[in-house]
């Protein structure tokens, strides 16, 4: 496969300013969820999540790991059990490197293939044998099927992408797709077998929709499928779940309970709302540790309740019927200075009134300091609000959904913005140059500094499942299941944690309470810089930037600093204009047989 040529000059030289900079990505793959709940409104009653998440049978298989739960488990890599390989640290601790015959993509300096990515895999030994064959349903002696969800976005929404200049064709995204997981197989093992992609076209984007389509979907024989509906109340997912297909972000936003019930078959990048909520509660516990009576005072609001003693409320996006009553009965118990916490439906007609509700209600309550998890749009109506109350609390966003970005962040009232700070999960944002799916392509593919993926805008959502995929087959061996899939992935050390790349692990490596199925470990503290202006993820100039405290440096649960919000502009960023040494990824000459390579 070839880079995808330039196309039309207009809309390269409108889509080049607005690649700028990373998470438009996930800006764009927000707007089609977006245009999904607006389709589905109040949605029928189905999607009731009562499956047994195809986990009842695998709890506890593949040796000793319990799919769902850590247990006393220490955190750390489970044992290969089966045809699993060894890692070359591993074989290195116990004196068998000499042993085995290592492939020539293997750095066995580093212990990881010759990948330039700080994401790189650990090496496995050369594999010569019989594969198997048929180990898992979608899989064969030579192919693995993987089935690519294309979504079924709303007339105005295309519009709207096309406005923008975003608007990636399916075609391009599987494309992309397929190119990446190209890049990947390079240096990875697949035991004799090549990915082969097969797009789907989503028939809607209610409930009743999602389900048939996950019929159809399993009907297909994929051994996993990428993407899925926006927010279904996780039918799509809970169907293939139960089925025992796997998924990488085919659930939308759902809490814990939902995705360790569907172990180990539903996978995503971003954090549950509940890990969101233990990086929170981290955070300023981390706070109250450092200067208690700070902790209590809300020293960041404005108006008379600027210095006033601290009283919490969260509000946070829910769906009909409910999916987050673990979740909010969590916030209660971690946050004792927690006063009120509200919900609120994604109906766009309804926004306004909800909005209007919300702030009155928590102005007449005191309320000092709002905690936030939910979409992009909201915030635009309770922050008009609030202004029209002449209100003026703390604003702490959690990084959900893009609330981290400064294209979103512009849109809210800026009177309330000065108020404004709290954590993202996001890389710092930074010049394409420096991007790590666009390295990649451009090591693999070569064409100049200006070669693109076909995917020109979406490329980061296209680059993070293939990586995902190409990993766990790499890790499970020939015989290839979704047991050894998942036990694979969470073999894989954590990896990442600088500015520009997220620390990324999945399984039990001591970063959360629960098994991880989520990719993102870390956050960074952000807070709003109205007097900034720069670029947004679009291209566009500005007033208002988000500023990453502490050097950008992220934290995890367990390293949280404590808050210092609007101070040390010196050691805070915007942009990254290079990278840091823990972001700088080893350097490799393309793979044999790649374009580049001739």
């Amino acid at each position: 496969m070839q880079p995808a040529d330039d196309g039309a000059a207009a809309r390269a030289d409108r889509s080049r300013q607005i690649r700028r900079y990373g998470p438009l990505a996930a800006i764009v793959v927000l707007l089609v969820v977006v245009a999904a709940v607006v389709a589905i409104g109040g949605g029928d009653d189905g999607g009731d999540g009562d499956g047994d998440g195809g986990s009842s049978e695998s709890a506890g298989a593949t040796g000793d790991l319990d799919w769902s739960e850590i247990g006393d488990a220490e955190p750390g890599a489970p044992e290969p059990v089966g045809d699993m390989p060894v890692t070359y640290a591993e074989a290195d601790e116990a004196g068998d490197v000499d042993d085995l015959e290592w492939p020539d993509t293997c750095d066995t300096d580093r212990g990881t293939v010759k990948l330039p990515s700080v994401y790189a895999p650990p090496c496995v030994p050369t594999f010569d044998g019989d594969n198997g064959g048929a180990t898992a349903t979608g899989v064969t002696g030579d192919t693995i099927k993987v089935v690519y969800y294309v979504p079924q976005p709303g007339a105005d929404l295309d519009a709207l992408l096309v406005s923008m200049g975003v608007n990636d064709t399916p075609d391009e995204r599987v494309e992309t797709f397929e190119q990446y997981i190209e890049i990947y197989s390079a240096v990875a093992q697949t035991y004799g077998r090549q990915v082969e992609v097969v797009k789907f076209e989503a028939s809607g984007t209610d409930v009743t929709a999602s389900r048939a389509d996950a019929i159809d979907v399993i009907a297909m024989d994929p051994f996993a499928v990428i993407n899925g509906p926006g927010l279904d109340r996780g039918t799509f997912a809970q169907e293939l779940a139960d089925a025992g297909v796997l998924c990488f972000g085919c659930g939308g936003v759902l809490p814990d309970s939902m995705v360790l019930d569907m172990a180990p078959y539903s996978w995503a990048s971003l954090p549950t709302p509940d890990q969101f909520l233990g990086m929170l509660d981290a955070w300023v516990r981390a706070g109250q540790e450092a200067s208690p009576d700070a902790l209590n005072t809300a020293n960041y609001a404005g108006g008379d309740l600027e210095g006033a003693p601290r009283k919490v409320g969260v509000i946070h996006f829910e769906q009909d019927p409910p999916i987050f009553a673990d979740t909010g009965q969590a916030q209660e118990e971690r946050f004792e200075q927690v006063e009120i916490i509200e919900t609120y439906l994604f109906d766009l007609a309804t926004l306004p009134t909800k909005a209007n509700e919300l702030m009155a209600e928590f102005k007449s309550e005191g309320i000092t300091s709002i905690v936030f998890l939910g979409d992009p749009i909201m915030p635009g109506y309770l922050t008009e609000a609030a202004t029209e109350l002449d209100y003026f609390p703390e604003w702490i966003f959690t990084g959900t959904a893009l609330t981290d970005t400064n294209v979103m962040g512009r849109q809210w009232d800026p009177a309330q913005m000065e108020h404004a700070y709290g954590m993202s999960q996001l890389a710092a944002p930074a010049e394409q140059d420096l991007q790590g799916p666009i390295t990649l392509y451009r090591w693999y593919f070569g064409g100049d500094d200006d070669s693109l993926p076909p995917a020109r805008n979406q490329y980061a959502l296209q680059a993070a499942p293939a990586g995902w995929l190409v990993a766990g087959i790499h890790m499970a061996g020939p015989e290839l299941t979704a047991e050894t899939f998942a036990r694979g992935l969470f073999r894989i050390p954590p990896a990442g944690g600088g500015p520009a790349n997220p620390q990324v692990s999945y399984g039990n490596w001591g970063v959360f309470p629960a098994m991880d199925y989520q990719g993102v470990d870390d956050a960074v503290e952000i807070w709003w810089d109205p007097t900034v202006e720069a670029e947004d993820e679009r291209g566009e100039v500005g007033p208002g930037v988000w500023r990453r405290s502490n050097g950008a440096e992220r934290f995890t649960i367990e390293e949280a600093p404590p808050p210092k919000p609007f101070t040390d502009e010196e050691h805070t960023v915007t942009v990254l204009e290079e990278l840091s040494e823990e972001d700088t990824p080893p350097d490799y000459p393309p793979p044999a047989g790649s374009p580049a390579a001739g």
